[in-house]
């Protein structure tokens, strides 16, 4: 099992567990390192580390490092789901963007280019938190929070963000 305090510097991982007590498992989750995080050690010595988080650099404790169990892999790929599934009240974390193939026709794949283009532009990037604010009677549009501000989406482009949902937002 491959934790954060025996992992190799400067490789990216995906958060796979948290053990220890309640209170260190707060601790974490509210420096974000949480189920599916991406995460990558900077530097180790015997005390302490620094740990790469959502552009941030956060320096824990070796008992702490120790608590954090790391994939190379997402962890419970098959629990993901598409935006447009998450419910109100609910935030997820986006894992990616879905696109046409090439092979498919052309005029489509790049209204999808396009689309992913414009979600990227609006902060729906990969390990981003969205709270899902509201959804209309219809399920058509979406009201959603995203980094500080609202943001309101159609079912269609919804259908094309991959997320996992956070148990405890």
């Amino acid at each position: 099992m491959l934790t954060l305090s025996n992992c190799p510097l400067k490789q990216t991982y995906f958060v796979a567990n948290l053990a220890g007590s309640t209170e260190a498992k707060k601790q974490l989750q509210n420096l974000g390192i949480i189920k599916n995080a991406r995460v990558a050690i900077m530097n180790r010595d015997s005390h302490n580390g620094v740990v790469l988080i959502h552009n941030s650099r956060v320096a824990l404790d070796t008992t702490l490092l120790a608590m954090i169990t790391v994939s190379k892999e997402l962890v419970g790929k098959e629990n993901l789901k598409t935006l447009s599934d998450v419910k109100p009240g609910q935030t997820a974390m986006v894992q990616g963007i879905l696109t046409a193939d090439k092979d498919d026709d052309l005029t489509a794949h790049r209204h999808n280019e396009a689309l992913k283009r414009r979600l990227l532009d609006m902060g729906v990037t990969r390990g981003t938190r969205i709270f899902v604010r509201k959804v209309a009677p219809l399920g058509d549009p979406m009201e959603l929070h995203v980094r500080g501000y609202e943001l309101t989406l159609r079912k269609n482009e919804a259908e094309k963000v991959e997320v996992s949902v956070l148990a405890n937002g």
